[in-house]
């Protein structure tokens, strides 16, 4: 933890007609709560119940509807957290239908990015660990939702971008759509799209380093690189390194050469949209040459970066989720992982199965069984 970071600790947690609970209330440990119970029980509901009023978002879902209980209108999930000197922070969230309310402090957020931050949370699943072997679009996800929570211009750059590559999608695929009623979002496009690829290569650089730091640790000295792809280059083309000067400029390079193509497919080819990040493991690409062993490490040094990351960039230490991950894990990452946790930062693990833990990783715990 650095020296200027803030403990900020959830002190409660309430959910009223969330997904299968009519009510639930917790009160957690200020270090360590493990919430323990079968499959199907509800302790993966619990954890995005906490994304959901820490980070802005689901990561399960984007149907907000999906939230609500079954024979329910309404969803809600109500934080409390305080930090060191007693300061209180209120998240609340309501869910009627497909639309959302969020309030801090009783003050009414009209945008997710407001939201996010105000109890920084990083969260590992299952999912997570295969960070390295599933599609470009997760790589780029978890990038974008460790950028949206540290910086608010970051996340406000990120989805305005989304909506102007549905937009401009919607308009290649119209076939009365002109080209003049294509170039404004054409525009956007790019100007945005450059500024969104220019902060993904500025955070992976900084992220970068702690990954490859930490994945040495846990390896003992494997030496680990996260390189930023920039798919809009041709092929045949040499990367040269990122210069943010010149984003735009080859964007419409790249956009004036794809031009016939994307109005064949219907659909924006070029922009941050497609790119992906790349991890080197001695000198070759992981996705092809990484043991499973030595893929789901790299996503444990992924996870442990985001939480360095995060008291670096805000000062402030985030709230750590994991579910259902240890049950994924070997012994020896388990153990890793466990050395981590509830001392450094409050931590909210679920499990079906105590027995991956050791008897004073429980005994340090709050325990919650869940029928």
């Amino acid at each position: 933890m650095t020296e200027l970071s803030v403990q900020r600790r959830i002190t409660s947690l309430e959910l009223t007609e969330f997904r299968n609970y009519a009510r639930f209330s917790l009160e957690p440990h200020e270090g360590l709560t493990i919430l323990e119970g079968p499959n199907g029980v509800g302790k993966t509901n619990i954890i995005e119940a906490i994304g959901l009023v820490t980070r802005g978002e689901s990561f399960r879902t984007t149907v907000w509807q999906d939230l609500v209980r079954w024979g329910s209108d309404t969803a809600s999930v109500l934080m409390a957290a305080e930090d060191e000197g007693g300061g209180r922070t209120d998240v609340a969230l309501q869910v009627a239908g497909s639309r959302r309310t969020y309030r801090v402090n009783g003050t009414v957020r009209r945008r997710v990015s407001d939201v996010m931050g105000a109890v920084p949370a990083v969260v590992f699943t299952p999912e997570d660990l295969r960070i390295v072997k599933d599609s470009a679009d997760r790589r780029r996800g978890a990038l974008d939702s460790l950028g949206g929570q540290l910086s608010q211009s970051y996340a406000a750059t990120r989805s305005e971008y989304e909506r102007i590559v549905r937009q401009r999608n919607a308009l290649l695929r119209s076939a009365e759509a002109s080209d003049q009623e294509l170039e404004p979002w054409t525009e956007r496009l790019l100007e945005t799209g450059a500024l969104l690829r220019t902060l993904r290569v500025r955070l992976l650089g900084q992220l970068a380093a702690d990954v490859t730091e930490v994945y040495s640790e846990l390896t003992g000295g494997e030496n680990l690189t996260l390189v930023y792809v920039d798919r809009d280059e041709e092929p045949s083309a040499e990367q040269d390194e990122f210069r943010e000067e010149d984003a735009v400029v080859r964007m419409k390079l790249a956009q004036e050469r794809r031009a016939p193509e994307e109005r064949a497919r219907g659909t924006s080819l070029v922009g941050p949209h497609r790119d992906d990040i790349t991890f080197v493991l001695e000198g070759r690409d992981a996705r092809a040459f990484a043991s499973q062993g030595q893929q789901r490490t790299i996503a444990l040094a992924w996870k442990l970066a985001e939480v360095d990351s995060v008291e670096k960039t805000v000062q402030a230490t985030p709230v750590l989720l994991l579910d259902d991950v240890m049950s994924e894990l070997d012994g020896s990452r388990r153990q890793r992982l466990a050395a981590f946790v509830g001392e450094r930062t409050q931590t909210f693990v679920t499990t079906t199965n105590l027995g991956y833990f050791e008897a004073d990783f429980v005994s340090a715990a709050k325990v919650v069984t869940l029928q």
